[in-house]
């Protein structure tokens, strides 16, 4: 019996039982499903994520001062106005921006409601380190800054809510923005379109509403003179690392400190919870992995029972000539087309499940070549090292036994 006889006989002997030959398979099936769920979930979620910093702009670099040995930040080493300036002058800076926030309370349109408000100081360039796109009007400029200006910028959410629309005829309208320290009034220069609208839809009225002013406005209306950090886009993305020492050597030099201050890649960040997220779906993979050891025993169980059903068939077959090395194939194909098909099921079950699964979690899931292989391969490995031994049995089998068989 050649290889394309014995590939016939075991397709007919899955097909004669459809039941039993159905319930063997579903380990493989759910096993095979649910690592290519998990492992396309997992790569899109980590896809959307480097997508997600990528698009907050390559070369982004955050600076902040760290406090160490337990001892508190002084205050002539807080990163001040000084600073920037400095850094917007320094070769490996392309943009920078100052990050000072508050939280305040904003009227809505309802005169009787109010709303929490994030209060973001920041510099001109920030528009552009966040690739933001106004809808109306403009963003903070050099003069609001150096003014101090009692201006502001809105996205469009916030202004549907505030004034009921969000277009140009809100440019030169005033907002109160509430603090402990007062009411103050700022006029609407620009209403920026909303790129986070779809999360804060979810959250509802927990999202605090934004509101972007000149930092120096948001330094007067707290009386913090410090900023929280610098964001930073570097001159050459290709030379990050470069640039990071760069800026921190001349903190440290300006202040007269040592190691104080450091800039943290965003991209070391992005590549370190992607290996946290592969380490993951790896133990979950593992995990799931374990129901096709399960339906590997299965296929055992069940080859071993369809070698007893058939040990006169066998017995016949040796009588009249069959080698031990005919039965063995025979057997062995049959259990890798059993899960070779379980397999393929397993493959269309993952396809859809991780579609149906990326729409609840609102990930777009990634399935690539290599899992559909590895799926394959997997499931005939499977049919192979479960399948050995049933077919070892049936080749071994005596015909002269197998023929009195009843």
């Amino acid at each position: 019996m050649n290889i394309f006889q014995s590939v016939k006989s075991a397709v007919k002997s899955v097909f004669a039982s459809k039941t039993r030959s159905f319930l063997t398979m579903l380990g493989i099936i759910i096993g095979i499903s649910s690592v290519i769920i998990i492992t396309s979930i997992g790569a899109g979620s980590q896809a959307a994520m480097t997508e997600q910093f990528n698009s907050m702009g390559a070369g982004r670099v955050t600076v902040r001062v760290q406090s160490s040995g337990g001892q508190d930040v002084k205050d002539s080493e807080r990163l001040n106005m000084a600073d920037y300036e400095m850094l917007a002058e320094n070769p490996n800076v392309k943009y920078i921006s100052p990050s000072l926030q508050d939280s305040a309370d904003l009227k809505l349109l309802n005169p009787k409601e109010t709303k929490t408000a994030s209060v973001t100081g920041v510099s001109p360039d920030y528009v552009k380190i966040e690739s933001l796109e106004l809808a109306a009007g403009r963003f903070i400029s050099g003069n609001d800054m150096d003014m101090s200006g009692k201006v502001c910028v809105i996205n469009d959410t916030t202004a549907e809510k505030v004034f009921g629309k969000a277009d140009e005829s809100v440019i030169g309208s005033r907002i109160s923005v509430k603090t402990w320290r007062g009411t103050q009034k700022y006029t609407v220069v620009g209403v920026l379109k909303n790129k986070n609208a779809a999360i804060e839809a979810q959250y509802g009225d927990m999202y605090p509403e934004t509101v972007y002013l000149p930092v120096t406005a948001v330094q007067k209306l707290t009386g913090d003179k410090t900023f929280n950090s610098f964001t930073i886009i570097v001159a050459d993305k290709d030379k990050i690392d470069e640039a990071c020492t760069a800026i921190t050597d001349a903190l440290n030099a300006r202040h007269k400190t040592a190691d104080k201050y450091y800039a943290q890649n965003m991209m070391n960040i992005v590549e370190n919870i992607n290996a946290a997220m592969s380490t993951m779906t790896l133990v979950i993979s593992g995990i799931a992995g374990i129901s096709l050891a399960v339906g590997g025993i299965g296929v055992m169980n069940i080859m071993l029972v369809t070698v007893t059903e058939r040990t006169r068939e066998i017995g016949i077959r040796k009588s009249i000539g069959a080698k031990n090395s005919n039965i063995l194939s025979q057997f062995l194909v049959e259990a890798v087309i059993l899960t070779g098909i379980g397999g393929c099921l397993g493959l269309a079950l993952g396809w859809f499940g991780s579609g149906f699964a990326g729409k609840m979690m609102s990930v777009s899931p990634v399935i690539s070549p290599a899992a559909v292989v590895m799926a394959v391969s997997i499931s005939i490995g499977i049919g192979v090292i479960f399948g050995v031994y049933p077919a070892h049995k049936a080749a071994r089998l005596d015909p002269i036994e197998a023929l009195r068989y009843e």
